[in-house]
């Protein structure tokens, strides 16, 4: 089976718009017999054209100036031949090898090298799995019902994730389809293993993966530690049930469009409601996992016109590579909100809760960076008013990550090892050692064929989303509407919320990338 760079791949296939799709562009068809240049090479750039290797993982290749014919495998127990040089896959495993793993992070960086969004789409999509958790129950968890039972998708929790659901399965397929792989995998361990990839990959400086483009020290690490450090071997719930997402923390709260204070108030107790009481956090655990707002943006939730990040190194494309997934989301909580109390926040004029001059039901926002903030983020950012005191006080938190960086990662993925077990009862494991699919077999890698089909089934799985997702907000525009009007905040219980100087704005909306809560 023969390989062929990533860069190569991505030349011959057009990517419009941030999305796979569209038509291979006019090429030569390659001569029977590849031009070598008889030059022993480990990267492309190495060579006029491309680096060819038998294996990603051999670790000198020979330059060739177009890509090698991929030869067809053998047949299987054909009788001329001694001894098959192609075995079937007789016992798949739900528990993959490191080399296995290693395809995975390919396949999902195939996916992402042209669609940054998904970073923070699988990073909701994963939450929402496992956020159905109650351990009163207890009932839901990290049971993959989001990507095998369809009616989780119609829940107004899970609103608009068609997009990122699709393409996950469309990457699933593929891996247990590559000739390299051995596997019978869980939907609940890839949701799981995606929201894993998302902020490991996106973490300190965002890095490729890809294992035939040129990686750094930082990249080579973080492979490491996707292989090694995530364990396998959760079950698929058989009997699904959308009740579950009731367990889920809201952004729209009974206190919203009411006072600032009662606000604030209402998304503190949802969070200690859901988060704590129902799925078993702590209060600091609750703060670290709410910081996956960092990257991602409210994309359409209330209009394209009112997209708005969390944070500007949150945007898709903050780096070549994506958003940066650091502390930014609790230092802007603390440092970029100006007001020292909540009092002083709530009791601001109209337009000068900075750094926000847009207030709307149960979010702020920015109009001149563009950054927006649900009501259950600000409340983060501010000791509860007292008496009563309503819930945590998560602003203590919030501040300590905000100065230390290693703090907030160190402290993050130690909630979400906790979170990706939630409602687990099976023994999880570790990638086991390579175990090559035959004897003779190389150890395995993206090829050619199924990297092309894998884009192609990316295109069709986000075609298929993008009208799943018009239906919706067709059937959602009073919502939109309500939210999306701008009021002037009363400063007592027994004021009416009103519209801020009757201006109204409306437009589509999308949900996708609300990590959590939505």
């Amino acid at each position: 089976m023969k390989f062929i760079s990533a860069l190569a791949i991505f030349s011959s296939i057009d990517i419009a718009h941030g999305q796979y799709g569209g038509t291979p562009r006019p090429t030569t068809p390659p001569t029977t017999s590849p031009t070598t240049c008889e030059i022993p090479c480990e990267h492309d750039y190495d060579c006029p054209r491309i680096c060819h290797k038998h294996s990603i993982y051999d670790p000198v290749g020979t330059c060739v100036t177009s890509a090698p014919v991929p030869t067809p495998p053998p047949i299987r127990n054909e009788p001329t031949t001694p001894a098959p040089t192609e075995c079937r896959c007789e016992d798949p495993s739900p528990i993959p090898d490191e080399c296995e793993v290693r395809i995975l992070i390919d396949m999902l960086d195939t996916a992402v090298i042209g669609n940054h969004r998904l970073l923070p789409q699988w990073t909701r999509a994963a939450f929402h799995d496992a956020g159905t958790f109650d351990q009163n129950g207890p009932e839901g968890g990290a049971n993959g019902c989001l990507l095998t039972h369809p009616p989780m998708r119609l829940e107004p929790e899970n609103a608009f994730l068609d997009p990122p659901l699709n393409t996950l399965q469309a990457v699933m397929d593929a891996w247990h389809a590559s000739p390299f792989t051995c596997i019978n995998v869980s939907h609940a361990d890839m949701l799981q293993f995606a929201i894993f990839y998302a902020t490991v990959r996106q973490s300190g400086n965002p890095d490729t993966l890809l294992s035939t483009l040129p990686l750094t020290a930082s990249a080579n690490a973080k492979i490491n530690k996707l292989i090694t450090e995530f364990l396998w071997g959760r079950s698929d719930e058989p009997n699904c049930d959308t009740v579950w997402t009731h367990n889920l923390p809201g952004f729209t709260t009974p206190s919203s469009g009411g006072p600032i204070p009662g606000r604030c108030a209402g998304a503190g107790q949802e969070i200690e409601d859901k988060m704590m009481n129902r799925n078993g956090f702590t209060d600091e655990e609750a703060t670290v996992l709410i910081g996956a707002h960092t990257i991602g943006m409210l994309r359409n939730t209330f209009g394209p016109g009112l997209a708005s990040p969390w944070v500007l190194n949150g945007l898709d494309n903050a780096t070549p590579n994506g958003p940066v997934f650091d502390k930014a989301f609790h230092h802007f909580l603390i440092n970029d909100i100006v007001a020292p109390d909540l009092p002083t926040f709530a009791s601001a004029p109209p337009g000068s809760t900075a750094p926000f001059n847009q207030i709307f039901p149960d979010w702020f926002r920015d109009s001149i960076s563009g950054v927006g903030h649900l009501d259950t983020d600000v409340t983060l950012a501010f000791t509860p008013t007292a008496p009563p005191v309503a819930h945590p006080d998560y602003s203590v938190f919030t501040t300590a990550f905000a100065a230390n960086n290693n703090h907030f990662l160190t402290t993050f993925f130690e909630a979400l090892q906790k979170m990706s077990r939630l409602g687990v009862t099976d023994p999880l494991f570790s990638a086991g050692p390579c175990e090559p699919p035959c004897p003779d077999a190389p150890d395995g890698g993206i090829t050619l064929e199924s990297t092309v089909r894998l884009v192609k089934d990316i295109g069709n799985a986000t075609a298929w989303a993008d009208e799943a997702i018009r239906k919706v907000q067709e059937q959602r525009k009073d919502e939109i509407n309500e939210k999306t009007t701008e009021v002037v905040p009363p400063h007592d219980d027994t004021t009416q919320p009103t519209e801020w100087s009757g201006h109204t704005q409306t437009a589509s909306t999308a949900r996708d990338d609300t990590t959590q809560p939505t």
